[in-house]
């Protein structure tokens, strides 16, 4: 049973793989427009520019056409005015000398606007294009690095589906069919591990009884909740697949200090009387001889 687990366990990592590299390669493009996206304001932003640029230049030129025209005119009417031999005459040719003059300095002043319009727009030019240079070469750059993500993705892809075709084959039919069922009904997660009686993939707790089986891995058990293969993550059959701390070792404590043994100080009890020390025969005798002496003393005093 172990043997056939592992072999699940090891179809559904590379499976997982699988399923992240087509991922990424679907993510790719995607990735690489949003890193495009300010590079894309940017060169929009200085389109724009461009084009009011090139509005000012036309209306310019325009205007300069008609300030040379009327430059030509104004020139021309004073050549008649000296040309002139009536009054009436004169009198139109110099009104005719007003009405350019007046036409004259108006467009001269339109011009004076467009021109200060221009001088306003190329000063935005160059920090605009200084951001374009630096935003083109950090989305240069990181359109680069994901480009080899998505080489290296695509030869992960490959070498777990090479891996996979080897091992499908040594798992019975139907133990690979009831694999295929669950992981078609689970978003292709068939199997989930178990730290601590929870099951990592729907995150609620399994009855204690399933887990102290599961922790025996004698059989093959499944999740009551969402009916997925079970396997305990800190078995050290599945050492491989371990992805976390085992929560319930026991942590490794530094040597505790070398105590003295204590001694036992004896207590004398309230009113007991303290022993004195141990009598022999020569104490005993010398004990007498005192006692006797001290009846002939006694005597004595006594006459």
């Amino acid at each position: 049973m172990q043997d056939n687990l592992l072999k699940l366990i090891t179809l559904q990592d590379l499976d997982n793989k699988i399923r992240t590299c087509r991922q990424n390669a679907e993510d790719g493009p995607n990735k690489i427009k949003a890193v495009r996206e300010k590079l894309t304001a940017l060169e929009a932003e200085k389109a724009v520019l461009d084009a009011k640029l090139a509005a000012n230049a036309a209306g310019r030129q325009e205007l300069e056409g008609v300030i040379e025209e009327l430059t030509l005119r104004k020139t021309t009417n004073q050549g008649r005015q000296k040309k002139t031999r009536s009054n009436n005459e004169y009198r139109a040719i110099m009104k005719e000398a007003d009405t350019i003059a007046a036409s004259l300095a108006a467009k001269e002043d339109e011009l004076l606007v467009f021109m200060a319009e221009a001088e306003k727009l190329q000063a935005l030019l160059p920090p605009l294009v200084s951001d374009i240079d630096e935003e083109t070469a950090l989305f240069l750059e990181k359109e680069a690095d994901i480009n080899k993500t998505l080489e290296e993705s695509a030869r992960e892809e490959a070498q777990a589906q090479a891996k996979r075709s080897v091992l499908v084959p040594t798992i019975s039919a139907p133990m690979m069919s009831r694999y295929n069922t669950i992981a078609q009904n689970r978003d292709g997660q068939a199997l989930s591990p178990v730290v601590q009686g929870m099951c990592r993939v729907c995150r609620l707790s399994i009855p204690p009884q399933l887990y102290n089986e599961l922790q025996k891995n004698d059989k093959l058990l499944t999740c009551p909740n969402c009916a997925r293969i079970l396997y305990w993550m800190h078995h050290p059959y599945f050492s491989d697949f371990c992805t976390e701390p085992n929560p319930q070792a026991q942590p490794a404590t530094a040597d505790k200090k070398e105590r003295k043994p204590r001694v036992a100080e004896s207590k004398v009890r309230k009113g007991a009387k303290a022993k004195g020390p141990k009598r022999t025969l020569e104490t005993m005798e010398d004990e007498d001889s005192d006692s006797q002496l001290s009846d002939d003393d006694r005597k004595v005093a006594h006459v």
